[in-house]
């Protein structure tokens, strides 16, 4: 029993371990969830490595579906504007009157593949 509880902890840990790892963007940008709530200014430029960091917003709502996550949104770039979808995502059978929620969602781009990536220009889609 001893040695099922240990091979079961090692597995729960890795799949832990590569559910944490920053995604690699496929087409050189990506949108994540922000680490910092603070009231600093939106849309001013972070460099991190290889990669530029730009926080999009913070936006409140309620717990069902009224705030996005940033696995929910989807972007594409044309020329210099990036256009992006937040996809809310609403939770049928869900309260509205409990709580409220917030998330801020950062974009991360590869400056060596979009080496022009302070002009670039941010228009939400709504579908």
């Amino acid at each position: 029993m001893k040695t099922f509880l240990t091979i079961f902890s090692i597995l729960t840990f890795s799949i832990y371990c590569k559910s944490q790892a920053i995604k690699k963007p496929m087409n050189g940008f990506y949108f994540k969830n922000s680490k910092e709530f603070t009231n600093k200014e939106n849309m001013i430029w972070n460099k991190q490595g290889d990669f530029a960091v730009i926080k999009l917003g913070y936006w409140r709502g309620d717990c069902c579906g009224g705030v996005t996550m940033a696995e929910q949104v989807t972007g594409k770039i044309i020329k210099d504007t990036v256009f992006y979808n937040k996809n809310y995502k609403r939770k049928p059978n869900c309260d509205t009157k409990i709580g409220l929620c917030g998330n801020a969602i950062d974009f991360v781009i590869n400056i060596k593949k979009y080496p022009n990536y302070r002009k670039l220009i941010f228009k939400e889609v709504v579908k």
